[in-house]
């Protein structure tokens, strides 16, 4: 199988792309595949589950069911430590399954995954 990593710099302020993210990567979880969700920049508010419940596509899919299974299936979830230290988000606020890294940490995952960037 595969590696698969998912970039997201976006939050709440676009739905579609944060829930296609998610969405994405339950479908390559699905098939058997390692899959790593990193968020960046913004995206790092939607590990506030409260904002991310919240969060539905124009479809009606809603990102909370896609992190949720991404979660139960041993997905990575993890978030840039300085977009969350600069956002006041600390490691204990983190809710089950995501976990900090670094910019070093994305490009070595990068540099043996396929890419997808949102």
């Amino acid at each position: 199988m595969e590696r698969f990593l998912f970039v997201l710099t976006r939050g709440a302020e676009d739905p579609t792309r944060v829930v296609r993210c998610f969405q994405f990567a339950k479908i390559a979880k699905e098939k058997g595949h390692e899959v790593v969700v990193f968020l960046v920049d913004d995206a790092v508010y939607l590990t506030n589950l409260g904002i991310a419940e919240r969060i539905k596509a124009p479809t009606g899919d809603e990102l909370i069911n896609y992190w949720r299974f991404l979660v139960e299936k041993g997905g990575v979830i993890m978030v840039c430590k300085p977009c969350a230290e600069a956002r006041m988000i600390g490691p204990d606020e983190l809710p089950k399954g995501v976990q900090i890294g670094t910019g070093a940490q994305l490009i070595d995952i990068a540099a043996q995954s396929k890419v997808f960037t949102f």
